[in-house]
């Protein structure tokens, strides 16, 4: 894993800073007869947002630590941008292998 001392704070982009996002299981919404059997006080709960779940970028802190590339050498940088690179190999190799899984579900394998 990448390090570097030269670190700055953002606000997460996941949770905008809130700490919280919804629950996954609302993630495609609730329909009209879902909502009708919800009785007030659960209507009341999920409108305050009581079923959020903790943001796991941030760990709730609606913050995360980033690299500051301004204050970087050159050296750094170069090895901050091999990490990025290699991270996003690895993300392309899972994105394929996820692809081929759900291939060969469809087919029924």
């Amino acid at each position: 894993m990448f390090r570097t001392r030269h670190l700055k704070w953002e606000i997460c982009q996941c949770c905008a800073g809130n700490g919280h996002v919804e629950h996954p299981a609302f993630s495609n919404g609730i329909t009209s007869s879902e909502w009708a059997e919800m009785s007030s006080d659960e209507q009341d709960t999920y409108m305050r947002g009581g079923y959020d779940v903790m943001c796991e970028p941030c760990s709730g802190a609606g913050k995360v630590q980033v690299p500051d590339v301004s204050c970087m050498a050159f050296g750094e940088k170069r090895e901050y941008v091999l990490y990025l690179r290699e991270r996003e190999a690895d993300a392309r190799a899972a994105r394929e292998i996820a692809a081929e899984v759900a291939a060969e579900r469809r087919m029924g394998c």
